[in-house]
């Protein structure tokens, strides 16, 4: 393919460079096909070898673990990186992805090592501010070399796969006074290592840690302007969290989490959110951090389940989550601006009955099989929201599939279902709220318009849709047809005597819906 001249002027030629390497180095193209672009221009050529990101990867296509050779992954990188050694170019982002398509012998293994060492070497003399290292399938793990070091105009580091193997007392490792994000993601190091790198790094605001081998205990201290703290699948027997201005901080452990001590000491008037997911939290550890960080805005607990009993006070808290949380028996809450609420409970009881969501602008309750008083309190529950701000209501019965939307849920019935998943939204977030329901594959939609019929408005684009063949998916289904017609069949369901026996039937509209599962090709 050749450019097109206008009047004689190569259009393409006459981009600023700046221009062309944003194209090459933003668009979702690997870099066998992105040198293809090479024909489109006399000048692109140029700019394809001296574009400042280079992200290398041996996969031929994502998510395929379909590989080039080691031998023609070699001579990409080396092609890549020759332009940038010859003139001296800058670097902004050198990305490494590779994976072994041989055997794992040690000398194959070994010269392997030895061309990752070069070219972190390398890239490194060129000043490179992102570097990100993922040699995958790698067992054990590559050994980083002391140049690694010397890179004093990183801004961001992510290692994968990597061993850290440098002496504490002989290696120097340069004050990365740049360096604000670092990703160490199933990497091994020691705690004594782990302290000497940090401590090289000043200035740094986001620190993750996933699958951390070598440490015991995480001790994060001296970092003053650390403000996003992430840490998952680490088998620490302690975390301690010194950091002054900490604004997030998140621990997610293993699905069978070993004990964990959780300490963050410091941060009371920065930290704003909470993330713990499969947590071996106590409560009282839990409520020491709650208390002593009031400033706490955003709450999310998953799979926490040393929690049975919580209280929580707070004047600042908006956002609360609670997922999975199955020995869960009595939440307090007092917390006056709260604004979003998610609730997932798995047993029979509703243990948030004495809150009071007056303020409440989203929520979505999923419940399992409640016994037949929190049936009751749900619905008390639900009536104290303030439906006077515009709010809907979306009741999807888990087990006939079937959605009920109140646009004016004033006056209200809930279905006779044990388990139900509640959604309220603003009128405002409709198109969200009817995407949300969608995901959930319903077989039936029923809605009880108000006098805007703003839902009403929204289902006749699904009909056309689907009646021109227009693909809809959601989540892994293809939505086949929308219908108005009720077939006998559904008609002779519990679910429709039950909307039959509603005194505001009359004013009931039901769609149905056809679902097809994605090919799996």
């Amino acid at each position: 393919m050749e450019a097109k001249s206008v009047h004689g002027e190569d259009r393409l030629s006459e981009l600023p460079v700046h221009i062309i390497h944003h194209i090459l180095c933003q668009t979702d193209i690997n870099p066998k096909d992105a040198a293809r672009t090479c024909v489109l221009s006399k000048r692109w050529y140029y700019c394809w070898t001296s574009r400042p990101i280079l992200v290398l990867d041996q996969e031929l296509e994502p998510y395929t673990s379909t590989y080039m050779s080691w031998e023609e992954f070699v001579k990409l990188v080396d092609q890549s990186l020759r332009p940038h050694v010859e003139q001296n170019l800058r670097l902004e982002q050198f990305t490494l992805k590779c994976g072994w398509t041989f055997d794992h012998r040690p000398r194959q293994r070994d010269l392997a090592y030895h061309h990752i060492d070069r070219w972190i070497d390398l890239v490194v003399k060129l000043n490179v501010r992102v570097l990100k290292i993922q040699p995958r399938n790698i067992n054990p793990y590559y050994s980083l070399p002391d140049a690694i070091f010397a890179a004093k105009e990183l801004t961001i580091l992510e290692l994968y796969w990597c061993k850290f193997e440098f002496d504490i007392k002989t290696t120097k490792i340069t004050t990365f006074s740049n360096l604000k994000e670092l990703f160490l993601w199933d990497v091994h190091i020691f705690e004594e290592q782990f302290q000497t790198l940090t401590s090289r790094c000043p200035f740094i605001t986001t620190l993750s840690l996933s699958n951390i081998q070598g440490m015991n205990k995480l001790h994060v201290r001296g970092l003053v302007h650390l403000e996003t703290l992430g840490v998952e699948l680490c088998k620490f027997e302690s975390v301690v969290v010194q950091a002054p201005n900490l604004r997030i901080f998140t621990n997610s452990q293993e699905f069978d989490p070993l004990p964990c001590k959780i300490k963050i000491m410091d941060a009371y008037n920065t930290l704003h959110t909470l993330i713990l997911e499969r947590s071996s939290i106590t409560e009282q550890q839990f409520q020491d951090i709650f208390s002593e960080h009031s400033n706490i805005s955003e709450l999310y607990l998953f799979s926490c389940n040393g929690l049975k009993n919580i209280e929580i006070v707070s004047e600042k808290l908006k956002t609360l989550t609670l997922v999975m949380l199955k020995n869960l028996e009595q939440v307090k809450i007092q917390a006056p601006n709260l604004m979003k609420v998610h609730f997932e409970v798995e047993g029979h009881k509703m243990p948030f009955s004495s809150m009071d969501p007056f303020t409440l602008e989203t929520a979505s309750l999923s419940f399992g099989d409640l016994d037949t008083s929190s049936h009751i309190n749900l619905s008390h529950f639900i009536q104290k929201f303030n439906y006077s701000k515009g709010l809907m209501l979306a009741i999807f019965c888990k087990k006939s599939e079937n959605i009920l939307i109140y646009e004016d849920p004033r006056e209200f019935v809930i279905p006779p279902s044990n388990e139900v998943q509640i959604l309220i939204r603003p009128m405002l977030h409709l198109a969200s709220l009817i995407n949300d329901l969608l995901n959930m594959y319903p077989k039936t939609m029923s809605i009880l318009p108000s006098t805007n019929n703003k839902v009403l408005q929204v289902m006749p684009t699904l009909v056309q849709q689907t009646k021109t063949k227009t693909k809809c998916f959601y989540g892994q289904q293809e939505l086949k047809k929308v219908s108005i017609d009720i077939t006998k069949k559904e008609m002779d369901t519990p679910w429709h005597h039950w909307l039959k026996s509603m005194s505001l039937f009359d004013h009931v509209t039901t769609f149905m819906f056809k679902w097809k599962k994605k090919s799996s090709k």
